[in-house]
């Protein structure tokens, strides 16, 4: 491969890495695990991931976008 292919590759991989650890905040992991909580809960019939969705909930004072526009 010539250089500048190699060097533009090398630039085009920093910025992609940079944007992927700047996506990944806290709040946007806490975010993403509450959902997918959500969707396993939403699957099963026991009720252990339902406390363990609520637990996290809590522990985390997430609320959707809807209900904090109210506050």
């Amino acid at each position: 491969m010539p250089i500048v292919v190699t060097a533009m590759l090398a630039a085009l991989g920093k910025v992609l890495l940079s944007m992927l650890t700047a996506l990944f905040t806290e709040k946007f992991l806490k975010i993403a695990i509450i959902s997918g909580l959500e969707k396993l809960s939403a699957k099963t019939q026991n009720d252990l991931d339902d406390k363990l969705l609520a637990a996290a909930k809590e522990a985390w004072g997430y609320a959707p976008a809807e209900e904090k526009k109210d506050v």
